[in-house]
């Protein structure tokens, strides 16, 4: 795997929502079973995140079970043989309509797993996402837009639509802007664009019914539930989320 060599480490991750000063940068902190982070400067857009999983599952205790919790209660990622390396935004709730960007880079050799699933992105509920962009392993890189339910004591997926893929995303840095209207009911709408061009035009529920009372975003590189797969290192970078009321596409 080619690393991602970290120039300058952050002495405070309350920098990490602030890099430009701009009013709509969404504030971040890292996130619970978070080993390696940090950040570093980029060519092309200054401080970025650098985030890295190696091939050994988290052991870091999780925080305190929430109430609403409904699903499996695991001490640590290890519980489902899962890593991660995120950054949660400190905010629990989300506006009704908000338009959100930022951009990712995945080196050439970014892995596909051989199980499990990969997250590059979700909206959480402190239990599942509401929205997530994901890959299973058996589904060979491709990335999907995949949204929730409740369903026999735990979280099941409900909508799962391809808009691109890992072999996609290697070598370079790939801009995502995304617009939703968050709602449990059949009003919800979630776009994504990719470079400026439309991929995905969703309508439909966006937020889990019975978990509407939190909504958070996580960005990172999140392997989870790989049972007896062996997890192969990763490393990704991310500049820092925005959130806006009005378009974030290029002009």
């Amino acid at each position: 795997m080619k690393k991602l060599l970290p120039i300058v480490l952050l002495s405070s991750l309350a920098l990490a929502g602030c890099q430009t000063g701009l009013a709509n940068q969404i504030q971040m902190s890292k996130g619970e079973n978070t080993k390696s982070y940090t950040t570093m400067n980029d060519p092309t857009y200054g401080r970025v995140h650098s985030f890295e999983f190696g091939s050994e599952c988290g052991n870091l205790k999780r925080g305190t079970k929430s109430k609403y919790h409904i699903g499996k209660w695991d001490l640590t990622d290890c519980g489902s043989n899962s890593v991660r390396s995120e950054l949660s935004e400190k905010t629990k709730y989300q506006p009704k309509e908000s338009w959100y960007k930022w951009n990712v880079f995945l080196p050439e050799d970014f892995p596909i797993q051989d199980g499990g699933k990969l997250l590059l992105g979700q909206w959480h509920n402190g239990e599942c996402p509401h929205v997530s962009f994901t890959s299973p392993g058996k589904a060979n890189g491709v990335l999907y837009f995949e949204t929730m339910k409740t369903w026999q004591g735990d979280c099941k997926d409900t909508v799962r639509i391809p808009f691109t893929s890992i072999q996609e995303l290697r070598g370079k840095w790939t801009e995502f802007v995304m617009f939703a209207r968050w709602s449990n009911k059949d009003d919800g709408i979630f776009k994504i664009y990719l470079n400026g061009s439309l991929v995905l035009d969703f309508k439909g529920r966006t937020i889990t019914k019975g978990k509407e009372h939190s909504n958070y975003l996580k960005i990172g590189i999140y392997q989870c539930c790989n049972g007896n797969n062996q997890i192969k290192p990763a490393d990704a970078m991310f500049t820092t989320p925005q959130k806006s009321k009005t378009s974030l596409l290029p002009k």
